[in-house]
């Protein structure tokens, strides 16, 4: 169990140092992009496959996101990663974890307002 735990907790500091990098003036443009596409689908309730799909959802997750974290470590520059991994250990310790889900919750927003206006003009229009 402890082994699982330790792999769970270098994940979630992996995806709270991607999360860091994505903000950072110094990191790559194709960089960012990777780290954003790994922490949106991280965090994103949708995934390519749904995981009501007996076999394939948990594929989807088993080989999709581990692909993604793979690339954005691969195309991050290493002292920037160990810097914000470092930085992303002392915010995981210190709880403060909400910052890394209202991003998500933004896109998230800006979606649904998007499809409700998009009902609004032309369900009710007719």
């Amino acid at each position: 169990m402890s082994k699982f735990k330790d792999a769970t907790e270098s994940v979630n500091s992996k995806i709270g140092a991607m999360f860091i990098a994505m903000k950072r003036s110094d990191t790559p443009l194709y960089a960012k992009l990777a780290c954003g596409l790994c922490v949106y689908y991280v965090l994103s309730p949708l995934d390519i496959v749904p995981d009501f799909i007996p076999v394939l959802g948990a594929v989807d997750d088993v080989i999709v996101f581990p692909f993604l974290m793979w690339l954005a470590v691969k195309l991050m520059p290493e002292d920037i990663m160990a810097e914000c991994t470092a930085q992303a250990q002392a915010d995981w310790q210190g709880e403060n974890k909400k910052r890394y889900m209202l991003p998500v919750l933004a896109v998230w927003g800006l979606i649904l307002l998007w499809i409700w206006n998009f009902i609004n003009k032309y369900y009710f229009a007719i």
